[in-house]
């Protein structure tokens, strides 16, 4: 356990990271801004590893098995929306489906094909007040998006054609205290954008109003433009992940791909404003940590892959090698925990290049441990500032049962509710959802 100090800090500017050649990093401070916390995440990971439980979270979580009919057969979840009363649930082969909180399937929204109010392919789930939101590519060019517009029994309204914003497929829209964002990492260029934000702010017609750039583009600009196309060769061609954003209650946090700082969104003067800084150590050449062909080498440095904030806490998940570590900063003591779990790297041939290898960590989100009815919680989706999600998979029980039953939780009652639903689960079956409300 490590107490971090609060630095107080009357002027300081945009972080601008500027990368030399032995692949460290030097941090030079730019934007306004009061106060910022510094947390030296080598020294985080050399502290005591402990158990981080779900408990210091929330007082209540819902185990919700999703109802398995013919019209409601779920194959792979790519994303779930919690409202008050409802789950929606984006799946990849079969669309969009509506079901209640208690897991009774409602209807789905919309419907594969090219017709009005039909979609082809899905980009993203939005659920905006008692609107549902389907994004899908525009018809010739990935740079658009055509917004399909549903109420919640699945009757189509219309479809909104943004103006062209993204230069891949991996953009996404976000709603938040009743503003628009569009946020997309760098991928493959089209010629119609020269400049490179990663997030920006949109009017509510979907035109950029504010872009906020990651800080090592600087300078860049250049060697990012030449290495964006295939054409170039897989080797050179550049992607990133990220941003990470976590939004919690009035607060949304982002955090760009191979940056130290966490900035806070600022809602009056719309500014992102340091909020955390995150001594990484040694960091990777931005042409190493940016190569969609990565090297193993950069897989022995920290990376930041995932923020998360909570009432009381604001949660790290970093990677080094074949660890996955789960940092917890404590906002009213400064204290920091850490658990350690193993990270697994996967490995796949590129078919039709030279021998290439695709290498990335197959999981890479907050774990916590269910201490309320057993097991571990993945915290798999975000759909909102009040829930976090875990899904149960059919193929999966074997494996979670003995751990399940032999683990101590604050209420048996529950886990044997847990047991109960997991003995009833066919291999067929839909997926069991467990919901966490955040305090």
């Amino acid at each position: 356990m490590m107490k971090i100090q609060f630095i107080e800090i009357l002027f300081v500017s945009l972080v601008v990271s500027c990368s030399s050649h032995d692949g460290k990093n030097k941090t030079e401070s730019l934007v306004e801004e009061d106060s910022i916390v510094r947390i030296s995440i080598p020294d985080v990971l050399k502290e005591e590893k402990v158990e981080l439980y779900l408990s210091g979270e929330t007082d209540k979580i819902d185990i919700v098995p999703l109802e398995t009919t013919g019209q409601s057969l779920l194959s792979t979840i790519v994303d779930v929306f919690i409202t008050d009363k409802e789950i929606f649930i984006w799946d990849l082969k079969n669309g969009i489906f509506r079901f209640s909180h208690d897991g009774t399937f409602l209807n789905k929204i919309g419907k594969r094909g090219q017709g009005p109010g039909e979609y082809l392919y899905v980009n993203q789930l939005i659920v905006d007040r008692d609107k549902v939101l389907i994004s899908e590519a525009g018809k010739g060019s990935s740079a658009t998006r055509r917004i399909h517009v549903y109420d919640f029994q699945g009757q189509f309204l219309q479809t909104i054609l943004t103006p062209k914003l993204f230069v891949g497929t991996l953009g996404t829209l976000l709603c938040f205290n009743d503003e628009k964002f569009a946020a997309d990492p760098i991928a493959v260029f089209d010629d119609f954008r020269k400049n490179y934000w990663t997030v920006a702010l949109l009017d509510s017609s979907f035109n950029i109003k504010k872009e906020f750039y990651n800080p090592s583009f600087k300078g860049r600009e250049k060697d990012i433009w030449e290495n964006r196309s295939l054409s170039y060769g897989w080797k050179n061609f550049w992607e990133e992940s990220g941003p990470f954003i976590s939004i919690y209650k009035k607060d949304m946090h982002v955090c760009f791909y191979q940056e130290d700082t966490v900035y806070l969104y600022d809602k009056i003067e719309k500014e992102l404003k340091p909020k955390y800084i995150l001594n990484m150590g040694n960091k990777p050449a931005f042409e190493t940590s940016h190569q969609f062909i990565k090297d193993l080498s950069f897989f022995k440095y920290i990376c930041l892959y995932n923020i998360y904030e909570t009432q009381e806490n604001f949660y790290f998940v970093c990677t080094r090698g074949d660890k996955l570590y789960n940092i917890r900063y404590s906002k009213k003591s400064g204290e920091t925990f850490i658990s350690k779990r193993q990270a697994v790297l996967r490995e796949k041939s590129l078919p039709g290049s030279p021998g290439f290898i695709l290498r990335s960590y197959d999981f890479r989100r907050l774990t916590l441990k269910n201490d309320l009815c057993g097991g571990d919680f993945y915290v798999r989706f975000t759909p909102s500032d009040k829930y976090w999600v875990s899904v149960i998979e059919p193929s999966k029980i074997e494996d979670l049962m003995e751990e399940i039953k032999n683990g101590r939780v604050k209420s048996e009652e529950l886990k044997r509710e847990f047991i109960k639903k997991l003995d009833m689960m066919k291999e067929e079956d839909n997926p069991i959802l467990l919901i966490v409300t955040l305090k």
